[in-house]
């Protein structure tokens, strides 16, 4: 199923710092009902457990850095005992899936309909990395947001623009958060850039640089390319669940 999946994205090497891939469980098990996630927390794994799932898919690492030890006291260390009690293997993909292909980039620029686009950051050799960069039919700045809103469903947006007359012309949008590549959305002239993540002096640098930014929040710029791998899997006949839960809970007064 993961060989499966590298063709059919077109997955890349991780990068050095991320920890993708196997993280509980056994390359060898049977599976037959999957998970997708962009995390996990207790519900999602008493829901796997209620419904015999053994594989879940997360995109970002439940385990990022290493573990010295595995409390079962703790939250972490619960959760890994649960998993491992209840014959549940736990993937991630993370940065391989950021730069795939057909993975959180492409996923995304085919939601904002930027139909052409480059590499916003190049990483690899083979010029893929990070983000896009395309023209988009020329439009107001703060209809643009609108509709940026509209399109990743979101409850709410941070449009970063000291010019709200401001007409569009090329996007910039990175999944996740994509504040190292401000620059990047600078330097190949972009009026706006999507992504999420924005603090306070990253977007103030942007507006200094003529730079619009439009912050979506990390999950509603990502979680969307979840679909693409269900597509995939879907047609190997295996059953997959697509759980669109946000594990960050954040309550707009």
């Amino acid at each position: 199923m993961i060989k499966i999946l590298n063709e059919k994205l077109e997955l890349k090497s991780q990068e050095s710092w991320d920890n993708g891939g196997l993280q509980i469980g056994d390359y060898c098990s049977d599976i037959n009902n999957i998970m997708l996630t962009m995390d996990i927390n207790l519900k999602l794994i008493e829901y796997a457990i209620n419904n015999n799932i053994n594989l879940i898919i997360t995109h970002h690492p439940f385990l990022f850095s290493g573990l010295k030890s595995i409390d079962f006291s703790t939250y972490e260390g619960s959760l890994i005992k649960l998993m491992i009690n209840n014959d549940i293997n736990l993937y991630s993909m993370h940065t391989s899936y950021d730069m795939a292909e057909y993975g959180v980039t492409h996923s995304l620029a085919k939601i904002l309909k930027i139909d052409s686009y480059e590499v916003l950051h190049v990483v690899n050799p083979d010029g893929s990395g990070y983000g896009g960069i395309g023209c988009v039919e020329p439009i107001n700045i703060v209809e643009f947001a609108k509709q940026i809103k509209k399109l990743l469903n979101a409850d709410y947006i941070k449009l970063y623009c000291n010019k709200d007359y401001k007409t569009v012309r090329k996007a910039a949008f990175c999944g996740g958060s994509g504040s190292d590549f401000i620059k990047d959305a600078i330097a190949k002239e972009a009026d706006v850039y999507i992504t999420g993540d924005i603090k306070y002096h990253q977007a103030q640098f942007a507006l200094q640089n003529n730079l619009c930014i439009i912050d979506a929040g990390h999950y509603n710029t990502e979680y969307q390319s979840l679909q693409n791998i269900k597509n995939i899997l879907d047609t190997e006949g295996l059953k997959v669940t697509l759980m669109e839960v946000n594990t960050v809970n954040e309550i707009i007064l």
